[in-house]
């Protein structure tokens, strides 16, 4: 436990020290084209089309980042895959340590879903991973964006994992996700955004965007520490998007 607890530490230090910016676009720039409404709690984003929810995203945003930062490629992948309902978690201090358990009560604040995955970016990622372990049966699958865990817990855990990394990424490096690989079920790396192993179950797809870095997987600008990206963030995000839809379609 003490291993655990030290591993998280270190990961939220290394965040917070290398944390920039945690402002995000306003909502008109971004300009959402589902539902979207807002609690204290949480942001709720889903499809304006008569097609029913069937799974529900529980999101943990990055460490410092202001949650509304990922609601522009949320919204895209909505609008590809109605049939998801992204709910974005409001963290204290923006920081998900400090909230790693609020996911489940999102699962029970919408019980007209039973199919339920959790995931986040960077620090978010980490903390959701905790969640899965604390509640290893109300989660179908955990998606890491440039994210890790802080530990071997989910390491025997049948539940479906997707990781989706950059590769001029200077917080959650290409070594790092190499280096954490050993913590997780089976990796399957993959050669497009296509190339699942079925059933999903019991393993982890790694996915490696091409010039991508930390900062733009969200709309929140320049963050210390990271590299130059050589894409477009649009052109990063629609990559991010086309993966997960994949995945969530094959679950």
């Amino acid at each position: 436990m003490m291993r655990i607890l030290k591993s998280i530490c270190i990961f939220v230090i290394t965040i917070t020290l290398c944390a920039c910016s945690s402002s995000s676009d306003t909502l008109d720039k971004l300009n959402l084209q589902n539902k979207l409404s807002e609690t204290s709690d949480l942001i709720l984003l889903e499809s304006n089309s008569s097609t029913p929810a069937t799974i529900g995203f529980v999101y943990y945003p990055g460490g410092l980042v202001d949650p509304h930062a990922y609601l522009q490629w949320q919204d895209k992948l909505i609008s590809q895959y109605p049939a998801i309902k992204i709910i974005t978690v409001k963290m204290p201090s923006n920081l998900a340590v400090f909230g790693i358990k609020k996911g489940i009560q999102v699962t029970k604040d919408f019980p007209g879903i039973t199919n339920w995955i959790t995931g986040g970016h960077s620090l978010g990622g980490t903390m959701a991973a905790e969640l899965v372990n604390k509640y290893p049966t109300d989660f179908k699958a955990l998606i890491f964006i440039a994210s890790y865990p802080a530990s071997d817990i989910l390491k025997n855990w049948d539940g479906a994992i997707l990781s989706v990394h950059a590769s001029k990424d200077g917080l959650s490096t290409v070594s790092d996700i190499e280096q954490h690989k050993a913590d997780l079920p089976a990796a399957i790396i993959m050669s497009d955004d296509q190339d699942f192993t079925l059933p999903l179950q019991g393993k982890t797809h790694y996915y490696e965007i091409m010039g991508g870095n930390h900062g733009q997987f969200g709309n929140y600008g320049i963050q210390a520490g990271d590299s130059v990206s050589t894409i477009s963030r649009t052109t990063q995000q629609s990559a991010l998007i086309q993966v997960i839809q994949y995945f969530i379609s094959k679950l």
